[in-house]
């Protein structure tokens, strides 16, 4: 008899050839398969087959009406292309091949023919586009979607406090036009402010370097005369050395024919000579030099202000340029430097570290029948709320659209689960209205974990590919993704 780990395999491979045919079993299989690597004796393993079998016949086997069902909307459409007389005769030919194909057997053929009759079915569409013009319902729609994407952009845009005011108020005005073909007039409007804030900022950045030329050229001027009059009083005190010396040698030679009370009457007088030599200098030195150098000690701290005035300007606009106008919260650019470091301080110090995708679930719908302000609205509520309910080791930011991305470092997944649970529990909890209506907001989350071998982009991927379960799920929930089920899934 096989042993019990060749009958596991061969599970393992069946359930593969199986698997995307239902979704309750494929649920189950993860569990059944778990469950039969743990079992230890032959009543347990015999009692999980049991209970696989009738998992199996509480599930109706769909697949033959399925399959019968595509054959036949199969035939139908390949007869109502034939139907089509402007279509070119290459497009006929390839209805034709089909037609008379062997008919499929296998699963893999059945999609492939499917597949070929799609192609078909593109390559008609195309051409009989190519004979039709636009009709003006289908250009009100396109010009309605580019005025949705220039309402996002504006929030994208990064400008003055007055400027982004003045953006805001564009905005709003495309939001309650009814007029889809004022497009061209809210562009150029959005050109002009763009404009007008690049000039300002250019403006403001040319009148500092020319401060700061000027206070440079100032301070270099002062400094050269200020060692022009050291120069100059560095001979003089030469000269006042000079002269004392002369003094002192003439003392010396009249000491030798005076009498004591003569040579200490002239020692006293050369002294005071000296003293009064002495202290002029100096006085006139420490008024010279208090001067200049309280002149260019008021010069370097004007200069030094103006400079922490532009650099407090610049750090305000770096801050800006890391945050999302609409929401108040990191946008992209800013999350993406914070992924880098802590991944850096993953790999390093090999802490767990999670990664979770948040969407708002439905989200068009709000915008679709409130308006864009009550989803501006929304946004902004769900980013406050989200923020104010996370760690402060973590860290949010906007990702785009009505998506978020979170980090939640040196916490299990597990902890994770329930700490992103807690936050959909909360937003799930906020009473919003709109038009005197109350309304539930919900949102999908989809989270994994970081391993050695992962790069952020794989984890990006896989946790996006999580909240696409989430969504497929019915929404509202939480679903975490492991690098081993995505390979299972890949498989």
């Amino acid at each position: 008899m096989a042993s019990s780990k060749a009958i596991t395999r061969l599970l393992q491979q069946l359930l593969k050839r199986s698997y995307r045919q239902d979704k309750a079993i494929d649920k189950y299989q993860f569990k059944f398969l778990k469950k039969l690597q743990s079992t230890e004796t032959v009543e347990d393993e015999n009692q999980l087959f049991d209970e696989y079998s009738q998992q199996l016949e509480s599930t109706p086997y769909t697949l033959e009406d399925k399959l019968s069902e595509g054959k036949l909307v199969a035939r139908q459409s390949q007869a109502q292309l034939q139907q089509i007389n402007s279509l070119s005769e290459a497009v006929k030919d390839k209805i034709a091949e089909m037609q008379d194909a062997p008919e499929p057997y296998t699963i893999t053929e059945h999609h492939c023919a499917l597949k070929d009759l799609v192609k078909i079915y593109q390559h008609a569409v195309i051409e009989l586009n190519k004979s039709c013009t636009p009709s003006e319902v289908d250009t009100k729609a396109d010009i309605s979607f580019i005025n949705d994407e220039l309402q996002l952009l504006i929030l994208e845009l990064d400008v003055g406090q007055a400027f982004a005011k003045k953006l805001e108020k564009v905005r709003i005005d495309i939001s309650n036009d009814p007029d889809p073909f004022q497009l061209p007039q809210y562009c150029l409007q959005v050109i002009n402010i763009i404009i007008d804030s690049t000039r300002e900022e250019r403006r403001t950045s040319r009148h500092f370097l020319y401060t700061l030329n000027d206070s440079l050229t100032q301070f270099y001027l002062n400094f050269a005369q200020t060692l022009k009059l050291s120069e100059e009083d560095f001979e003089k005190q030469k000269e006042t050395y000079k002269t004392i010396h002369q003094g002192a040698d003439q003392l010396q030679a009249n000491s030798k024919n005076q009498t004591l009370e003569e040579l200490q009457a002239s020692i006293s007088d050369y002294v005071t000579n000296v003293k009064a030599a002495m202290a002029l200098q100096e006085e006139q030195q420490e008024e010279k030099y208090r001067t200049k150098f309280q002149s260019m000690v008021r010069q370097i701290k004007e200069l030094q202000n103006e400079t922490q005035s532009y650099q407090k300007t610049l750090k305000q606009q770096n801050k800006q340029l890391h945050i999302d106008f609409l929401t108040k919260i990191p946008n992209r650019a800013a999350w993406s430097e914070r992924l880098k470091t802590e991944v850096t301080r993953y790999q390093r110090y090999k802490t767990p570290l999670n990664l979770a995708i948040i969407d708002i679930d439905n989200f068009k719908s709000i915008n679709d029948r409130f308006g864009h302000l009550a989803g501006d609205k929304v946004l902004n509520v769900i980013a406050q709320t989200l923020q104010k309910s996370i760690r402060n080791a973590d860290y949010i930011a906007r990702f785009g659209g009505e998506e978020f991305t979170l980090l939640l470092p040196e916490i299990s997944p597990t902890q994770t689960e329930l700490a992103l649970n807690k936050l959909r529990d909360r937003i799930k909890s906020i009473p919003f209205q709109f038009k005197q209506e109350h309304l539930t907001i919900t949102i999908s989350v989809g989270f994994t974990a970081f391993t050695p071998s992962d790069e952020s982009d794989d984890v990006f991927e896989r946790a996006d590919t999580a909240l696409y379960q989430a969504k497929r799920q019915g929404r509202d929930q939480v679903f975490q993704l492991t690098k081993n089920e995505q390979k299972s899934e890949n498989q």
